[in-house]
């Protein structure tokens, strides 16, 4: 028995190690971060600003409120009224943007999102092009460092990781876990490599791209069909021979990404075993990565501190090591430090959520605001 959890225990333990000298060593990279102080350009060229916006009334007056404090030059803001119900346009457009609507009905080749941005764009004659979500928050610099950085590096397309914003307790249970995943499945220095084709990576909730190199790869016409168009747009740019980056943009935007569980679950279910481009292995190990090196030693735990001895010191001290990794991160991203105790909680659920993901792929039935599209 106790040399079944010596073995166990090492193998767990050497994992989080590795996570701790994985943030410490990004922690001290400044190879793909962007922040407030990096350089910015003493002229910018034009920037349109486009936000699509299906029923977002609780979001788009904040989202323009922070863009109207931008230092940004030269820009405009268009936001796109996917069809919706709730005011959206009406709220945009007392804060001043362009308001455009999309009354027709969706073509069935093409997703809603892809084709609320293939409309937005049409007439857009800026250089460039910032699409942002509705919940995205910006601050001041972010517009004017991300341009001055495509600029500078010669960049076709740039994206980033902004700082999650979490609010309800599964939020705070769930959303570090498929941070966590996200980040750590996709290493800095290999989504930025030009040489690789495979690992890209770019967030939606902010992309920044060359308006004439978008125009010439068949904008998003090319990812249509598309459920996680973000990557595939960066993959696009890419395979082209474009010049594509996604960095570490914690300082410049924030995002509460969802509200409730119900809209958790829906989000993910819908984007995650897509973004394994439909890997049941690689599904598969992530599952068992959840839950055998998250989840289980907590489980064990109880169990260990009955039986006392040698297994009783093993598993006090993986979950101790656990537990201080899972801190370090928690200070290191502002989150509350409480919610590292429900570590083994927010695996189950991922797990969870990247079963549900492969079901609903599998049926075709994969939900968002109120639309239905395949897989």
């Amino acid at each position: 028995m106790e040399w079944v959890v010596r073995i166990y225990a090492g193998l767990v333990g050497l994992f989080w190690l590795s996570i701790a000298a994985k943030t410490w060593e990004s922690r001290n990279d400044k190879a793909w971060k962007l922040e407030p102080t990096s350089p910015v350009l003493p002229s910018l060229p034009r920037l349109r600003v486009v936000i699509p916006a299906r029923n977002e009334a609780v979001n788009i007056g904040a989202c323009l409120q922070a863009l109207s404090a931008s230092d940004h030059p030269n820009w405009k803001v268009t936001v796109f009224d996917d069809g919706s119900t709730d005011g959206t346009g009406e709220i945009a457009a007392k804060y001043g943007a362009e308001v455009l609507r999309g009354e027709e009905g969706i073509p069935p080749d093409w997703r809603g999102k892809t084709w609320a941005l293939q409309r937005a764009t049409r007439a857009i004659q800026e250089e460039w092009i910032l699409f942002l979500d509705a919940d995205v928050r910006v601050q001041p610099t972010c517009l004017s460092r991300t341009h001055s950085y495509a600029i500078t590096e010669k960049v076709d397309l740039l994206s980033g990781y902004g700082r999650l914003t979490m609010e309800s307790f599964w939020e705070k249970v769930i959303q570090p876990t498929v941070g966590g995943v996200i980040v750590l499945g996709n290493p800095m220095d290999r989504v930025n490599s030009d040489d690789e084709q495979e690992r890209v990576m770019a967030n939606g909730q902010l992309i920044l791209v060359r308006r004439e190199v978008y125009e010439e790869l068949g904008a998003h016409e090319r990812v249509k069909d598309k459920i996680t168009e973000d990557v595939e747009l960066a993959r696009l740019f890419r395979s082209n021979g474009r010049r594509q980056r996604c960095l570490m943009m914690r300082d410049l935007f924030s995002c509460r990404m969802y509200a409730s569980l119900e809209e958790i679950w829906l989000g993910w279910t819908k984007n995650f075993y897509i973004g394994l481009r439909k890997k049941r292995g690689a599904a598969a190990i992530l599952v068992f990565f959840l839950l055998v090196y998250n989840m289980l030693p907590a489980l064990l735990l109880p169990i260990g501190i009955w039986s006392g001895g040698e297994v009783a010191a093993w598993l006090v001290g993986l979950w101790g090591l656990m537990q201080g990794v899972r801190l370090m991160l928690d200070l290191r991203t502002g989150q509350e430090p409480f919610y590292g105790l429900l570590q083994p909680l927010g695996a189950l659920m991922v797990a969870a959520i990247v079963i549900d993901s492969m079901r609903r792929a599998a049926a075709g039935k994969l939900v968002w605001k109120g639309r239905v599209y395949s897989a």
